[in-house]
């Protein structure tokens, strides 16, 4: 049985109230947001409309849960001795009505819900849209990718294929499922789904895409950011148990249809029978109720979205995980520590940043990894960033040495004319040359430079 955790208030007076985060079934938690709410509005509203103990019964409990931009309360009675039987489940904080607003709202983030609208992004290049995902969300194994790249490439181009897919960015890699797969119970795509609910450290985002085929060569979708909390509830009371299994066989091409007791109890003597296994769907009893209850989740998804550029988005998507951190000077943008060492590296101007609000220049790869082996994260300026994505194409330089100390010299010759317009502009192109030359090439055209101006002088 999965667990999930959910938020409870009291009213115990004008200004007194307390908040109760117990761990309860999935399943329970997911019939409770099927019921009627009382309330659908922002924070406030759902306070005005928590009734104090003296005017409700003792066994009724006030859930608070997230929907689309804002909370939902529930008035459910859960029966006299449910305080009684859950005494030691979970932890109560108790204060004035502010201060438990604000602590429900670091609950929530911490359990993995936010309280504004997910983005949605009609008729996009796919693969284009998810790859800046990655790049501003996945920290390592941005490889994974590839792998969803092939799935998704070869599904649009497929008129027959499956059109809807499961997709998730996360600290550590990426997945990549058709939707039918995640409703079925007991599959690696189903527990894998599943598998990191609650992680407060994989800064996890899950999103539904419906592919449209493909246009100029470019896998052409809608994309639907869902939030993952409320779809693993979702999911508690809406997954299908296997019934049987098809395995397409490798040599011969052969393909069978097995019970999933069979399956699940003789795969090895299977595969031993039968040949390397190719490829491997579940099937349930009733495929029209799965369809039905993917359906009914689209509804779940679109609800309340907002239309975003991509662009826009991953700069949110940043802005977030700084904030949640600790960051919030809005004056760097956030960087992976793959590009924050690949930054270093290459001499740009890279900080590590503190939970305090705090920023430290890294000096060198050594510093680098001391502040990346205490968890810091890292950011640079917007400029910088955009210097950097030119080291990480890992191409031919555009300029050869000479080149780049020729305009080495030109940019410190012009900049010896003293003008303030253009001292940042030169600034600026004296710095990408040093980043693209070595230390001793440098010193060797600004000495020359040096040496033009003395003979200029005489």
């Amino acid at each position: 049985m999965e667990y999930s955790q959910i938020n409870t208030i009291t009213k115990f007076g004008p200004d007194d109230y307390s908040l109760w985060t117990l761990t309860m079934p999935r399943d329970q938690i997911g019939q409770i947001r099927q019921g009627a709410p009382v309330v659908e509005d922002d924070m406030r509203r759902v306070f005005e409309e928590i009734r104090s103990v003296d005017y409700q019964p003792e066994s009724v409990c006030n859930f608070v849960l997230p929907q689309s931009k804002g909370l939902r309360l529930f008035r459910v009675d859960m029966g006299e001795d449910f305080a009684y039987r859950n005494r030691h489940n979970g932890c109560s904080v108790r204060g004035s009505r502010e201060e438990i607003m604000a602590e429900l709202r670091e609950v929530l983030k911490g359990q993995g819900y936010h309280l504004y609208g997910n983005a949605h992004f009609q008729n996009v290049d796919v693969l284009e849209t998810l790859q800046k995902i990655v790049e501003h969300n996945t920290d390592y194994y941005q490889t994974d990718f590839k792998y969803d790249i092939e799935k998704l490439r070869e599904a649009a181009a497929d008129r027959n294929a499956q059109r809807h897919f499961f997709w998730m960015s996360r600290g550590g890699g990426t997945w990549c499922f058709a939707e039918p797969e995640v409703y079925i119970r007991n599959t690696s795509q189903h527990n894998t789904w599943n598998y990191y609910g609650g992680s407060k450290s994989e800064h996890v985002k899950t999103f539904w895409i419906e592919l449209k085929g493909m246009r100029d060569e470019k896998v052409m979708g809608d994309i639907v950011e869902i939030d993952y909390q409320k779809h693993l509830d979702y999911l508690c009371t809406h997954s299908f148990e296997p019934a049987a299994v098809e395995i397409v066989f490798k040599n011969p091409n052969d393909v069978r249809t097995f019970s999933y007791q069979e399956y699940d109890q003789n795969f090895q003597s299977i595969a031993q029978r039968y040949g390397s296994v190719e490829r491997v769907s579940f099937r349930v009893t009733d495929p029209y109720a799965l369809s039905r209850a993917a359906i009914e989740a689209h509804g779940l998804f679109w609800d309340a979205t907002e239309s975003m550029e991509i662009d826009d988005y991953v700069k949110r998507l940043d802005r977030d995980r700084l904030h949640d951190y600790g960051y919030t000077a809005d004056d760097l943008v956030l960087t992976g520590p793959l590009d924050a060492e690949k930054a270093v590296k290459n001499g740009l101007v890279c900080y590590a940043l503190s939970p305090d609000g705090s920023k430290e220049l890294i000096a060198d790869r050594e510093n680098y990894q001391e502040r990346h082996y205490r968890g810091a994260l890292f950011g640079m300026t917007a400029e910088e960033r955009d210097t950097l994505q030119y080291f990480k194409q890992d191409c031919t330089p555009l300029f050869s040495h000479e080149e780049m100390r020729e305009i080495c010299s030109l940019a410190v010759q012009a900049g010896m004319d003293n003008n303030p317009e253009k001292a940042p502009l030169l600034d600026r192109i004296i710095h990408k040359a040093e980043c693209a030359m070595s230390k001793a090439e440098i010193s060797s055209a600004l000495e020359q430079e040096h040496e033009f101006e003395m003979e200029d002088r005489e």
